[in-house]
């Protein structure tokens, strides 16, 4: 990775939360215009952000998540 890709790569969590001043958020922006390996790694880290973020909305049925539980409880029990 380029040292330019680097810098700003380090930033781009802030960047997605919404951290950084508007200078950064150009800087970063203009970059990802100009480099396609930062910009494919940027989009995949968005759509992994959204998976994750859509998963943790889905319910556990309730016999699973007790089946779990049980598990992990066991799992304690013997250690």
């Amino acid at each position: 990775m380029k040292e330019n890709c680097e810098k700003n790569f380090e930033r781009i969590s802030e960047y997605l939360d919404g951290e950084l001043g508007r200078g950064a958020c150009l800087q970063i922006e203009q970059h990802l215009m100009e480099c396609p390996e930062c910009r494919d790694c940027f989009e995949a880290l968005k759509k992994t952000i959204a998976l994750c973020r859509e998963g943790a909305r889905e319910e556990i049925p309730g016999d699973m998540r007790e089946r779990l539980r049980s598990k992990l409880r066991d799992c304690f029990n013997c250690h």
